[in-house]
C-alpha cells in the first residue's frame, strides 16, 4: 500500500529556572543529549521519536538543549512529577502536531482541496519550530516523495495547512482515508495509470526480478501491484518465451513509470541484465522516447541514471534488499557457468 499521511516527532518545550541538574538527570534516563538546534532537530526525526527542548537559565547563564528519546513523553513528565522536581520549571508546553502528506502533481491545487474540505489557514513552511502556535492545532507538511524514509526540507512545499479545529490523530485518520482523492484532485484526474509490467529474463530468475520490483514499489511507495500472471510472447526469432506479467496501479505518469523499468534493467555494475517492458493495453512503451530526452547519452547511460534515482529514492532496508537479491542472481550466475564448463 502506499502511505500518504504520517505523523511527525511529538515534542515539548521546557524552561528550567531551578533544579536543573535534577532535570537534566531524568531528560537523560528518558532519552538522548544530542547536538541539534530545535529546528534541525524537527527537519530529522520522524514519527518513531519524541523531542524535548529544554531552556535551562541559571547563574545568569541561559543554555538550550534538545534531548531525543523513542520512550513516550508521558513517562517523562510522570518521572518529573513523581520525583518532585516539576516545580524547577517554569514553563512546559506541547508543540502543534506534525503531520507530513504525500501529494504529486499540481501541489497548490490538492492543498486547495485539502483546506476546502477540513478548513486551516495556508501558512510558510519555515520555520518547523513553531512554539507561537498552540500544541492543539497541528500543521500539516506536503512532499512528492515517498514517506517510508525521512524527507529533506528541500523537498518539502513552500507552503503548509495550519488547522485549528482537528486533533492531530484525527486528521492523520481523515488525511489517510482520503489521500488518494486529493492525490487525485493534484494529479488533475481522479485516475491513476494502469500499466502493465512484463519481465523478460533468458535466464530464467523471474522470481528473484519479481522481487526486485516488488521491493522499488513498496520502498518508493509508488503504486500497487494488482494481479500478477505468466504469459507467452513472441521473440524477434519468432518463437515464443515466456514472461511474467505484473500490472501497477500507480499515480506515476507512464513515462515516470517507464524510466522505472528501464532502471531496474541494470545491476549494480552497470549490466542490463533483464528486460522489463511496459505495456498500456496493447501499446508498448518505447524507449526511444528517453532517448529523445537525453540527446548523446546511450540507453545504457540512461538506464543507470533512472537505476541511480531509484535508489536515491529508497530507504536503507530497500536498497539493502535490492542490492542482497541482485547478488543472490549473480551467485546463481555464477554458479550456472560454472556447472556448464
Amino acid at each position: 500500500m502506499i502511505s500518504l499521511a504520517r505523523t511527525g516527532p511529538e515534542s515539548l518545550v521546557m524552561t528550567a529556572d531551578s533544579k536543573i541538574q535534577e532535570i537534566r538527570h531524568k531528560l537523560n534516563v528518558w532519552g538522548t543529549l544530542i547536538n541539534m538546534d530545535a529546528e534541525r532537530a524537527l527537519r530529522t526525526y520522524g514519527t518513531s521519536r519524541r523531542l524535548v527542548f529544554l531552556t535551562a537559565r541559571e547563574d545568569d547563564l541561559t543554555k538550550k538543549e534538545t534531548y531525543v528519546s523513542e520512550n513516550q513523553l508521558e513517562m517523562l513528565l510522570i518521572t518529573l512529577i513523581s520525583s518532585r522536581i516539576s516545580d524547577g520549571l517554569s514553563e512546559i508546553f506541547m508543540l502543534p502536531g506534525y503531520i507530513m502528506m504525500r501529494l504529486m502533481g499540481d501541489m497548490e491545487k490538492g492543498i486547495d482541496a485539502i483546506r476546502r474540505d477540513i478548513g486551516g489557514e495556508i501558512i510558510d513552511r519555515d520555520p518547523i519550530f513553531r512554539p507561537d502556535i498552540p500544541g492543539t492545532s497541528s500543521i500539516i507538511y506536503f512532499t512528492e516523495r515517498s514517506l517510508a524514509k525521512a524527507i529533506d526540507a528541500d523537498n518539502i512545499h513552500a507552503k503548509a495547512l495550519l488547522v485549528h479545529t482537528r486533533s492531530k490523530g484525527a486528521l492523520v485518520q481523515y488525511l489517510s482515508l482520503h489521500g488518494m482523492e486529493y492525490m487525485g484532485d493534484s494529479l488533475g484526474t481522479p485516475d491513476w495509470t494502469d500499466a502493465e509490467i512484463k519481465i523478460c529474463d533468458s535466464d530464467g530468475f523471474f522470481d528473484l526480478h519479481r522481487e526486485r520490483l516488488l521491493t522499488v514499489v513498496r520502498g518508493m511507495q509508488v503504486g500497487m501491484v494488482l494481479e500478477e500472471k505468466w504469459e507467452r510472447e513472441q521473440a524477434l526469432t519468432k518463437r515464443t518465451i515466456p514472461v511474467y506479467m505484473m500490472k501497477l496501479y500507480s499515480p506515476l505518469r507512464l513515462s515516470d513509470i517507464k524510466k522505472l523499468a528501464m532502471g531496474l534493467e541494470y545491476n549494480a555494475e552497470g549490466s542490463r541484465f533483464v528486460d522489463f517492458d511496459v505495456y498500456s493495453g496493447d501499446r508498448k512503451i518505447s524507449a526511444f522516447t528517453e532517448l529523445e530526452k537525453n540527446p548523446g547519452e546511450t540507453r545504457n547511460q540512461i538506464g543507470m541514471k533512472n537505476r541511480n534515482e531509484i535508489i536515491k529514492n529508497l530507504d536503507m532496508d530497500s536498497i539493502s534488499e535490492l542490492l542482497r537479491i541482485e547478488q543472490e542472481i549473480a551467485n546463481l550466475k555464477h554458479k550456472n557457468r560454472t556447472h556448464g564448463e
